[in-house]
């Protein structure tokens, strides 16, 4: 699986050690971070009841949904951004609609904000690898009794809730955000899925920016897992793109998910991490 967007997964863990990038990895982490900004802009923060707020630099979001503690975030617009003004700016947004929120960072973008989080007493939520692929993909077994569909009427993304909500424990009020009929239209978004003998089994959401692209939410349902049908998945999404004229790709990893896609190709860039702020009352962390 790809790590869900807008609330965590238990198990992940912040890297220990810092990874040195080069020129080229470097350019595709500062894309990474306009594809992630972008896909909480599509899906969260143009959602009816949601505030965005900018503070030096930094973006203020709330969902308009007090739990989710990844799509109520503090998102830093440029490595220098964050800084206790902003988060003490924050602090006061979100207790507003007592919200619990977080604050998003990738430690190769951001290497120093770690250590203003530490000192503020902000302890992490969950991370994922932040993973980049920007050549051709590796040729990985795949299913031949099924393939990879572009959800294109509202009947497709129906099908796509119950595989988010089981994969990701997700409510169907998210889901039905995150599959909104819109989309269909919108050419910088697009909905996959797979089916096992008629049955939704896996699904992904994919975002465009400009020349590179970012897969969200990659599931599967539990009774069709370890048979492929994420491989299947995932390989079609890359052919599609670079059919396309896409060939660089970006996604945040969940642990079950990153060995497929090392065997893919793709490369860890850095840790994104969510940051829970320090005082555990509701509409504070």
């Amino acid at each position: 699986m790809t790590a869900f967007a807008g609330q965590g997964l238990a198990g992940a863990k912040v890297s220990d050690a810092m990874i040195t990038l080069s020129p080229s990895s470097q350019r595709i982490l500062e894309a990474a971070q306009a594809c992630i900004d972008a896909f909480y802009a599509a899906m969260f923060r143009d959602w009816p009841g949601a505030v965005t707020r900018s503070a030096g630099g930094c973006t203020l979001s709330y969902s308009g949904d007090g739990h989710l503690t990844g799509a109520n975030h503090v998102w830093p617009g440029a490595p220098g951004a964050l800084t206790p003004a902003v988060l003490d700016e924050a602090t006061r947004f979100f207790a507003a609609f007592r919200a619990a929120w977080s604050v998003i960072y990738t430690d190769t973008y951001m290497p120093d904000a770690a250590v203003l989080l530490g000192e503020r007493g902000y302890t992490l939520r969950w991370s994922s690898p932040l993973m980049a692929l920007d050549r051709p993909p590796h040729r990985l077994r795949v299913r031949d009794d099924t393939a990879a569909i572009r959800a294109t009427t509202p009947e497709h993304l129906h099908h796509m809730r119950p595989i988010m909500a089981e994969a990701f424990g997700t409510s169907d009020a998210v889901n039905r955000r995150i599959t909104r009929p819109e989309h269909l239209d919108d050419p910088g978004v697009a909905h996959y899925l797979i089916y096992a003998n008629g049955t939704p089994a896996s699904c992904a959401t994919v975002t465009r920016c400009g020349d590179v692209a970012a897969l969200w939410n990659v599931g599967t349902r539990r009774v069709f897992r370890r048979q492929r049908f994420a491989a299947t998945l995932v390989q079609a999404i890359l052919d599609d793109l670079a059919a396309g004229g896409i060939t660089t790709s970006i996604l945040l990893a969940s642990p079950s998910g990153q060995p497929l896609y090392e065997r893919l190709g793709y490369r860890t860039i850095g840790t994104t991490a969510y940051m829970a702020p320090p005082v555990s009352l509701f509409g504070r962390a």
